[in-house]
C-alpha cells in the first residue's frame, strides 16, 4: 500500500501487530523499551517480533536512559532508527550510531523552547515526534504548520479517523504516529479501527 503520508506504529507488544503493520507497509515499527512504560517489551520478545518483519524500519523508542543502555539494546537488536524522549544533550547523540527521532511534548514548551527545540537538535535529528503528554492539547498550529515545513516532523497529537485527513491536509507532517495495543488472546487482535485509518489515507493506484 502507499499513502498520504509515511506511518510510524510504536508500542508494538505483539507479533500480530508488528506482522500486521509490516504486510501493510508501515514505514516504521516501534518498540517501547522504556521500563516506565506501560508498552515496554523485553528486548528478547522484541527481537522473536523483528526477525519476522521484513521491508519497515525498526524503531528502538526509549524513556529517561543512558546512551549506554540505548547503544546496547539498539545494537543488539540491529534497528534502524532510535526514538529519544529525554534530555541527551545534541552534541552526545552522534554516540548512539543510529538515526535519531526525538520525541517532544507540545504540552510541555512555550511556543519560544519549542523553536528553539528543534532548532538546537535539528542537525543531529532525522525527525521529530510531536505529542501530548496530557489534555488539552497545547499548541499552535501556524507555529506547528511552519515547523512542518521547515523539519521532518512526525505527527502523534489526536489522529484519529474523524482527523486525520484534515491533520495531513492542514499540516503536511512527515508522518503520522499510531500505536499499537493488547492482543484480545494471544494471536487475536482486531485492526478494524486502524484498517479505516489506513483505508482513508490510502492513495489509489
Amino acid at each position: 500500500m502507499s499513502f498520504l503520508t509515511k506511518v510510524k506504529f510504536s508500542n508494538v507488544t505483539n507479533l500480530s501487530d508488528a506482522r500486521y503493520a509490516a504486510a501493510v507497509g508501515i514505514e516504521y515499527i516501534g518498540f517501547c523499551f522504556d521500563k516506565l512504560s506501560a508498552d515496554y517489551i523485553a528486548p528478547i520478545k522484541a527481537k522473536e517480533m523483528i526477525d519476522w518483519i521484513t521491508g519497515s524500519n525498526i524503531v528502538a523508542e526509549f524513556g529517561n536512559q543512558s546512551i549506554e543502555e540505548i547503544k546496547d539494546i539498539s545494537d543488539l537488536l540491529q534497528v534502524d532508527v532510535v526514538e529519544l524522549n529525554n534530555n541527551i544533550l545534541p552534541d552526545e547523540l552522534p554516540e548512539i550510531g543510529k538515526a535519531i527521532i526525538k520525541k517532544i511534548d507540545v504540552n510541555q514548551l512555550n511556543k519560544e523552547q519549542l523553536a528553539n527545540e528543534l532548532a538546537a537538535y535539528s542537525k543531529y535529528c532525522d525527525a521529530f515526534h510531536m505529542y501530548a503528554s496530557t489534555q488539552p492539547e497545547n499548541y499552535d498550529c501556524e507555529q506547528l504548520v511552519e515547523l512542518c515545513k521547515n523539519y521532518q516532523i512526525i505527527w502523534g497529537l489526536n489522529i484519529s479517523t474523524q482527523t486525520v485527513i484534515n491533520t495531513i491536509n492542514s499540516f503536511k507532517p512527515f508522518a503520522i504516529n499510531v500505536s499499537g495495543g493488547s492482543e484480545e488472546q494471544v494471536g487475536i487482535k482486531d485492526f478494524d479501527e486502524l484498517n479505516e485509518l489506513l483505508e482513508i489515507i490510502t492513495l489509489e493506484e
